[in-house]
C-alpha cells in the first residue's frame, strides 16, 4: 500500500515536472512529417518540370493531364476512365511520370 502510494506520487512529480518536454517531443515528431510533405509539396509545386494541361504518362501505362497544381496537391485528368486522380505532391518524386517532348521544332503536346 505504501509502495503504490510512493509509486504514484514519484509518477505525478515526473509527469508535473517533465511533462511539457514529453508534449514537445510528441508535438515535434508530429509535425515533422507534416513540415517535410509540405516542402516537398512546394519544391514540386514550384518546379518547372510540370505545367498545367502537360500530358503525362504515370508508371508509363496512365496517360493523364494536369489540370490543377496546387502547394500540396496535384490533379489529373485520367484518359481512359474519364475520372480526376489527385496526389499529394510528396508522392509525385516517387512515381514514374514520362512526358513527351516536342520532336523536330514542334510545340504542340500529345492529346
Amino acid at each position: 500500500m505504501i509502495l503504490d502510494y510512493q509509486i504514484e506520487l514519484l509518477v505525478k512529480h515526473l509527469a508535473g515536472d517533465y511533462g511539457w518536454m514529453l508534449l514537445i517531443a510528441f508535438a515535434a515528431l508530429t509535425f515533422k512529417n507534416i513540415i517535410t510533405r509540405l516542402v516537398e509539396g512546394i519544391m514540386f509545386f514550384i518546379g518547372s518540370d510540370y505545367q498545367l494541361d502537360d500530358v503525362v504518362y504515370i508508371d508509363g501505362t496512365k496517360k493523364v493531364r494536369i489540370t490543377r497544381q496546387g502547394i500540396t496537391k496535384t490533379t489529373f485528368y485520367v484518359y481512359n476512365t474519364k475520372r480526376k486522380l489527385i496526389i499529394r505532391n510528396d508522392k509525385l518524386p516517387h512515381l514514374m511520370l514520362e512526358k513527351s517532348l516536342p520532336q523536330n521544332g514542334d510545340s504542340h503536346e500529345d492529346h
